[in-house]
């Protein structure tokens, strides 16, 4: 009785310590979407800053620029392709648009979705 009461306290602790593997979302089957979140400060446009920050993603970073909206709202929506140093494909999304309650300040999301064909 004692051994599988410490086997209990033991698997317990661990489960608390280190967090269960099937609820902690860090095993994944397949490619998982990739969400980064920037605040940015800037005295530049939407529209100026938007163009920059996708000139250095097209410059720099060999990204391919695929399409861009602009909403009534002044989000710039502008989509990429790329290709990772592993020869994968990836789908982007870059959206901007200023924080509507910090003047001087942009949002910046950015949503890359893995390719399954690649």
């Amino acid at each position: 009785m004692q051994k599988v009461l410490l086997a209990a306290i033991i698997f317990a602790l661990h489960s608390f310590i280190f967090g269960s593997l099937l609820h902690s979302g860090e095993v994944y089957v397949n490619p998982q979407k990739l969400k980064y979140e920037y605040k940015v400060e800037s005295d530049l446009s939407v529209e100026k800053f938007s163009d920059v920050f996708c000139t250095r993603l097209i410059t720099k970073h060999k990204w391919e620029k695929t399409g861009l909206e602009v909403s009534a709202d002044e989000t710039y929506t502008s989509r990429f392709k790329f290709k990772d140093e592993n020869a994968h494909s990836w789908e982007c999304e870059v959206r901007i648009q200023k924080d509507k309650t910090t003047p001087r300040q942009m949002d910046v999301i950015m949503t890359m979705n893995p390719q399954l064909e690649s």
